[in-house]
């Protein structure tokens, strides 16, 4: 079971930031062999939702939740070490129970790879529109509703 911590922007260290960074750098742009700028200057706009096991940060998600718009769920993220232990599914339970706290009567969004589609799906996630290449990744619009 991992331990989770929420946190804005402004109250992450450097540390914190420093280990956010990596593990979406190591797993998008390393392991999926997709450059792309994933520091995009929008992370201070997002609640940074980060899961810990007992060597440090092993998931994360990022949350953006306005309260008078959709919400959304962005850069997905588990560390290798991390894969086969249902984290993936626990990081996204927590990630809606965060932000229907916050915003309970807006949808909740994210853009899926395509072979995450199932996953999403199991989550109560359905594919909104038609599938599109995210720097050259097969991605569709899911959607979450209350």
């Amino acid at each position: 079971m991992l331990h989770f911590t929420t946190s804005t922007f402004a109250e992450l260290n450097g540390r914190q930031v420093h280990d956010i960074f990596k593990l979406r750098q190591d797993i998008f742009i390393v392991e999926q062999n997709c450059p792309y700028h994933d520091i995009d200057g929008t992370d201070a706009n997002w609640l940074h939702l980060c899961g810990f096991d007992n060597e440090g940060l092993v998931a994360y998600a990022r949350l953006h939740c306005p309260g008078d718009e959709t919400s959304e769920i962005g850069r997905v993220v588990v560390h290798q070490r991390g894969r086969g232990k249902s984290y993936g599914r626990e990081l996204m339970e927590r990630a809606v129970t965060e932000i229907l706290a916050r915003a309970p009567n807006q949808p909740i969004e994210l853009n899926a790879q395509t072979y995450l589609l199932e996953f999403y799906g199991s989550l109560g996630f359905v594919p909104i529109g038609e599938e599109y290449l995210e720097d050259d990744i097969p991605h569709k619009l899911m959607e979450y509703r209350k």
